[in-house]
């Protein structure tokens, strides 16, 4: 009997799911799938293909319209220096501007390159990925297009990857390890092919290491589902995760080198920064806080949907434990869902201690998100999905807009994008300082701010981008301060132009820098704008004849 008298036998008995066992009916589906009209699946395709560009193209424009924010010149700065860690982060995202630079130089579009190609490289990841848990065939076209138009209009997925920061190195790479995690699942234990697949989930794991820390997460939540679920739990008989653990560990390696060798100092940062008590707000404010940033990124529609999806896979998943088998898809999908509630029950304990910022559980999304590509509930599949891609498409053009010129009822100086504007002209300023003859009999003229933010932005900015210290006294430790500063570098005789904040703050700070020097000149006074909006301002100070700069950082003693 042919498969299609079968299912039409069938329908004439009873409804389908009840004549036929779920690996039947799974057989069915993947049988009857190609039978989709070729015309149908190349449009699907097609439509993939505009939504991949659209996406590139619209954060070509918003990487256009905004200048480079303070992050992204410090995360620059490190290209410069490349090291095997940083106080803030692993070293993923220098390597990754590294590779822009290298291609179009120390310019904006140098900076932003890398994180350009790895949007496009989460991008298709995540088509793929879609496509071979669906099913291929039309389920798969299908789910490919839903993940397309995802990455296309989710907010954390196209603004997030417009920026140079850790975060576009981190989706690439653990879109990639999740592509790869699901084509080793979706293959028999102990066959070569599955082990095939472990060997690139250990690589992309490792890459996403090399990132950002909280990429553990990701094997956090894949060694729990395989804990609790029996299916899932016989993979452990098998090589594969043990060597994809071993490579990933190995990449790694470099990162905890560094760290030994710099007192675990990033490390020590990271872990204070996620569980040291803060004084702001209650547990209760925050956890909401938390909540509510993430309904930010995700738009509110299409998180609650992102919700629900992942507790269908979570309880269907739980439900068939007993049955099911360990390449079913029911169980793919149980362990994209334990993947995707491992960051956010993490960062829920966090949130308990200290305020979490929205962009730290984003590890939640790339398995959510393939739950959702890939459902086949109606009440995605209908109009609130269609409301959802609707509602996040307003939110980016209200971005775009934003990025263009200011239309939100937002203070400058509370505005993100704003942050970005306004280097230009102090540059400028301390460029006119460094030539001003005040400074004539000096032998050399350094440049300096005191927090790493305007640093990083006056390095990039001025003419011949040269080195410039971060003064750090009055901020927080940073990768600065591992770097050769004034402290070493300011000998007797020399002259040093400083931007501090032009408020009674900074004026104190810079009378402290004062006394180090023979004579003192306060500069010219520069406001940081937005078009008309003010953003910030600055005070430029020069200072002429070291004679007595301290040997270390008066604040911020060296790490041994």
């Amino acid at each position: 009997m042919s498969l299609e008298t079968e299912i039409s036998s069938a329908e004439r008995r009873a409804p389908l799911q009840l004549v036929l066992s779920p690996m039947q009916l799974t057989h069915v589906m993947e049988n009857a799938a190609p039978s989709l009209p070729r015309q149908e699946r190349t449009t699907q395709w097609l439509l993939v293909a505009g939504w991949i560009v659209g996406a590139a193209l619209l954060r070509l424009l918003l990487s256009a319209f905004v200048p480079l924010l303070p992050d992204e010149t410090y995360y620059w700065e490190w290209t410069r220096r490349l090291e095997g860690g940083y106080f803030d982060h692993p070293p993923g995202i220098a390597l990754l501007i590294t590779l822009g630079v290298e291609l179009f130089g120390n310019t904006l579009a140098g900076v932003r390159a890398g994180p350009a190609i790895a949007a496009l490289v989460t991008h298709g990841a995540a088509v793929i990925c879609a496509w071979q848990l669906a099913g291929r065939g039309a389920p798969g076209a299908t789910a490919a297009r839903r993940a397309a138009m995802l990455m296309a209009l989710l907010p954390i997925a196209t603004l997030g990857l417009v920026l140079a920061t850790p975060d576009a190195a981190l989706f690439a790479t653990a879109m990639v390890a999740l592509l790869a995690v699901e084509r080793a699942l979706a293959h028999p234990v102990r066959s070569l092919a599955s082990f095939a697949w472990w060997v690139v989930a250990g690589v992309a794991l490792g890459g996403a290491f090399l990132s950002k820390y909280t990429a553990v997460l990701l094997p956090m939540g894949l060694v729990v589902a395989c804990l609790v679920h029996p299916a899932l739990r016989r993979r452990y008989l098998d090589a594969g995760p043990w060597v994809a653990s071993a490579i990933a560990l190995t990449l790694f390696a470099p990162v905890v080198v560094w760290n030994a060798l710099n007192n675990w100092i990033s490390f020590r940062f990271q872990l204070g920064h996620g569980f040291n008590a803060a004084a702001r707000g209650n547990p209760l404010s925050r956890e909401l806080e938390m909540i509510g940033g993430q309904i930010g990124l995700a738009s509110p529609i299409l998180f609650g949907l992102l919700a629900m999806v992942v507790w269908w896979a979570l309880r269907d998943g739980w439900a068939a434990r007993h049955t099911a088998q360990p390449t079913d898809t029911s169980v793919r999908r149980f362990a994209f869902a334990v993947i995707s509630v491992a960051p956010l029950a993490f960062f829920a304990v966090s949130a308990w201690r200290r305020p979490v910022e929205a962009n730290w559980s984003a590890m939640i999304y790339p398995g959510a998100m393939m739950l959702l590509a890939t459902s086949e509930q109606s009440t995605v599949r209908r109009v609130w999905w269609r409301r959802g891609l609707a509602f996040a498409a307003v939110l980016l053009a209200i971005v775009g807009v934003q990025a263009f010129t200011p239309v939100l009822p937002v203070a400058p100086r509370k505005d993100p994008i704003a942050r970005a504007h306004g280097w230009t002209t102090l540059a400028a300023a301390m460029q006119t300082a460094r030539q001003d003859p005040f400074l004539d009999g000096t032998v050399d003229r350094w440049v300096a701010a005191d927090r790493y933010q305007d640093a990083s932005e006056l390095a990039f900015h001025l003419p011949d981008q040269p080195m410039v210290f971060a003064l750090n006294l009055g901020g927080r430790t940073n990768q600065y301060d591992l770097w050769p500063n004034a402290w070493q570098k300011v000998r007797p005789g020399d002259g040093l132009v400083v931007a501090f904040d032009a408020d009674a703050k900074g004026d104190s700070l810079a009378r402290v820098v004062g006394s180090w020097f023979t004579e003192t000149k306060q500069g010219a006074l520069v406001v940081l704008r937005r078009q008309s909006g003010e953003v910030g301002t600055r005070r430029v100070w020069l200072y002429r004849i070291a004679r007595d700069v301290p040997r270390a950082s008066p604040t911020h003693p060296p790490q041994s």
